[in-house]
């Protein structure tokens, strides 16, 4: 009788612990995974709120000239949206927002530079995010097919010559991680600005820095839930990758007091890069604000970039 309620009691600690674990992983999966329309970053705190009045500005700018909202399925059949900003010029630049963010917020200082520089400009809602559909934010894993998706509407629909692509945080991740796909040859060149590595890096960072936990051991189980939930894997693409197998032109931007996406990852996907590549290292500038930081610097090295790699 006595070693059945051992027995019992060990079952019942066993599965509480197999619950709690489970019950973990889900909360996990629905934290960094689910689609979640507020923003983590905002202009009333933090490093952003020296920008405001930058931010506010450009947010006017964006409202005050037009554009066309325009709509296209991805790869898994869901509804994307972006902005298209026609400015009769033969060269277009796609720009993908970061993590749970959107794509106004995200370029708000960045596209009147691009229209003053000539360009068509094309401002991507990511899947999971604004008027796009999706659930499921992936960390660029699925979100570099949308790329593809989005750089053959534009051929389609607008036939410019030349193409570039630019991203901040995981939009640059995203686009760095597209770099390998079959991409047509207008595709001239990346833009990447403060992107990380890989998924299981940011989320191991991330759970290091935010929860004091050290997310290696669960990485295999959390993707299980990926596979399971989001159709994906954490592992099948990164940055290293990806820019090893492209021959795109790119250039890269970081902060170097960046503390969400450490400063190394840019120079580990630059050192990984084959491709003609060309790294801004930004003092002082936190996490996507080098733009801001260092405006003038920035954006004489992204005007000589884009003329030396148009035709």
């Amino acid at each position: 009788m006595k070693r059945g309620v051992v027995m019992l009691w060990f079952l019942i600690i066993i599965s509480a612990v197999i619950l709690l674990v489970i019950l973990g992983l889900l909360w996990a999966f629905k934290t960094a995974f689910v689609r979640n329309d507020i923003r983590i970053m905002d202009i009333d705190s933090g490093p952003l709120a020296e920008y405001r009045a930058a931010f506010e500005a450009g947010f006017n700018y964006i409202d005050s000239i037009k554009s066309e909202r325009i709509y296209t399925k991805s790869f898994d059949n869901l509804r994307l949206a972006a902005s298209y900003y026609n400015n009769d010029s033969d060269t277009t630049i796609l720009l993908f927002h970061g993590y749970r963010s959107d794509g106004r917020f995200d370029f708000a200082c960045v596209v009147k530079y691009y229209i003053e520089l000539g360009l068509n400009v094309l401002v991507v809602d990511q899947r999971a995010s604004g008027e796009s559909e999706g659930k499921i934010i992936s960390f660029g894993i699925k979100e570099r097919h949308d790329v593809l998706t989005w750089v053959e509407y534009v051929n389609n629909n607008y036939a410019p010559k030349n193409v570039f692509l630019s991203g901040v945080s995981m939009g640059a991740s995203t686009v760095m991680m597209a770099a390998n796909l079959d991409l047509p040859k207008n595709v001239r060149g990346i833009i990447a600005d403060c992107g990380f590595t890989a998924a299981t890096d940011i989320i191991k960072k991330v759970a290091r820095q935010s929860f004091k936990i050290n997310a290696t051991p669960i990485i295999p189980v959390l993707n299980v839930a990926c596979k399971i939930f989001g159709k994906f894997s954490l592992c099948e693409i990164d940055t290293i990758k990806a820019l090893s197998e492209s021959d795109i032109p790119i250039f890269f931007i970081h902060g170097k007091c960046d503390d969400f996406v450490p400063c190394e990852m840019s120079e580990i996907s630059y050192n990984a890069a084959r491709a003609e590549k060309y790294i801004c290292l930004v003092d002082n500038a936190d996490h996507g604000i080098s733009f801001l930081v260092d405006a003038d610097n920035i954006q004489n090295q992204i005007s000589d970039f884009v003329k030396i790699h148009s035709l």
